[in-house]
């Protein structure tokens, strides 16, 4: 049996994409990182100084990442001593990849078909506001988070991590009758081995076999033998929180019920137009595309109506998906980076070729659109090393703030926003008069 080496080799049972994920997701030595230049990655929004630049001054360009093999006892030499920083690479501009000016006189590139990388969108105290209301505003009831099928969750969740609560937060499934309890372990196995409904797209099902699938679905299960926490450990638990429309990850639909619905906030609502309003959709669609899509319409009509904040610790992922479930498969999807930086896997509709890693740091912008939005796309890296020092605590930090940057320190935020109902639809699945 060989040992097992640094060495990373395609696995030819792997498609492409998932062999780049497997990559920079390679954790196999401890301290060694994964080659930045093994693929070429698009890193638009690297400061212009490298000694400004975290990811450089944490070592991710150093060229011992990028050696196939370090024999053992040269890793034993250099156990303990500093990593050679090494050099960026030059030129950034790969391919295919174009520049377009917004009209706010931020540039943005168009990293590939209806999609397009903003860098540094947000400014510091932007990034600030939304990492603040992330944790602390968008955790709390009706919104239903990760853990809300699995603990009898407090409104104030936040705030008991805030305030270093001590009280132990209890799982549901603890507190069922004995009777219960079967029930539920009879439902889950009765559900092994069923298939999710990946792949069937929102648009080709329609609104009324949504509804009557919802109906049908009993719901998802608290799951058994977890054990109390405190709200310290919950949040480093927590995994995603719903914004607006609920998505059921387990059935891969939204719950269009109208009495399920939860508004979506007002002022994300309002950031996430804006982006949208200030691209000229002209320069990144064909006119082909720009009929078909209706994107001459999006500064007007785009109303984000659902979304998603999704909470990272340093070694969580996401592995590569497409989202089908929205009404109309084209409306931009954008989506906002906070604290530390990471991999970007955009790939193509098939996992079959392989992605463009693509760096976000935080504050910056992905809009996906069009066709873009049928393009496989995860994060299979959080990049240890490089949270901004806006991030660090400061003496003017309120309490709120104070706990929302502990958390950062060992995390990252992305928070996106869509629009499942196109406009003219309304939510008994009818067209409006004139649409």
């Amino acid at each position: 049996m060989s040992s097992q080496s640094s060495s990373w080799t395609p696995n030819i049972t792997l498609t492409p994409f998932r062999q780049v994920e497997k990559h920079f997701k390679n954790r196999a030595i401890k301290g060694r990182l994964p080659s930045l230049r093994k693929y070429p990655v698009v890193d638009h929004s690297r400061p212009e100084k490298v000694e400004d630049d975290l990811l450089w001054l944490a070592g991710w360009w150093s060229p011992e990442n990028d050696a196939a093999e370090m024999d053992p006892s040269a890793r034993r030499r250099a156990k303990g001593k500093a990593r050679a920083l090494g050099e960026r690479p030059g030129d950034i501009m790969q391919g295919s990849v174009r520049s377009i000016r917004l009209s706010s006189g931020k540039k943005g590139y168009v990293v590939a078909d209806g999609c397009i990388l903003i860098p540094g969108y947000l400014n510091q105290q932007q990034q600030l506001d939304l990492l603040e209301a992330s944790l602390s505003k968008y955790t709390r009831p009706p919104n239903p988070l990760s853990l809300s099928t699995h603990y009898n969750l407090p409104p104030d969740l936040f705030e008991r991590y805030e305030s270093g609560s001590s009280e132990l937060i209890y799982p549901i499934f603890d507190g069922l009758t004995s009777s219960e309890q079967d029930e539920v372990r009879a439902a889950a196995a009765s559900r092994d081995g069923q298939q999710a409904l990946e792949g069937q797209a929102g648009q080709d099902l329609g609104v009324e076999e949504i509804l009557n699938r919802q109906k049908a679905w009993k719901g998802d299960l608290p799951a058994e033998g977890l054990v109390p926490k405190t709200a310290e450990g919950l949040m480093g638990d927590l995994r995603w929180t719903n914004l607006g429309l609920v998505y059921k990850w387990t059935t891969k639909m939204y719950d269009l019920d109208p009495a399920a619905a939860i508004p979506f906030p007002s002022e994300l609502a309002t950031q996430c137009r804006d982006m949208i309003r200030e691209v000229d959709w002209r320069e990144v669609c064909s006119d082909v595309e720009m009929e078909r899509t209706g994107a001459a319409r999006w500064a007007e009509d785009y109303v984000p109506d659902t979304g998603i904040v999704n909470f990272y610790q340093m070694k969580d992922t996401m592995m590569g998906h497409v989202d089908r479930a929205e009404l109309d498969p084209y409306r931009p999807l954008s989506s906002i980076s906070l604290g530390h930086a990471a991999v970007f896997l955009l790939g193509s509709d098939s996992r079959d070729v392989a992605p463009r890693p693509i760096i976000l740091r935080s504050g910056d912008v992905i809009l996906m659109s069009g066709s873009g939005r049928q393009r496989y796309h995860g994060v299979p890296r959080v990049l240890e090393g490089t949270l901004p020092s806006h991030f660090d605590p400061d003496e003017t930090d309120n309490s709120s703030m104070k706990a929302a940057k502990r958390w950062i320190a060992t995390g990252r935020i992305n928070v996106n926003a869509r629009q499942v109902y196109p406009p003219g639809l309304k939510r008994n699945g009818e067209m409006r008069p004139g649409s």
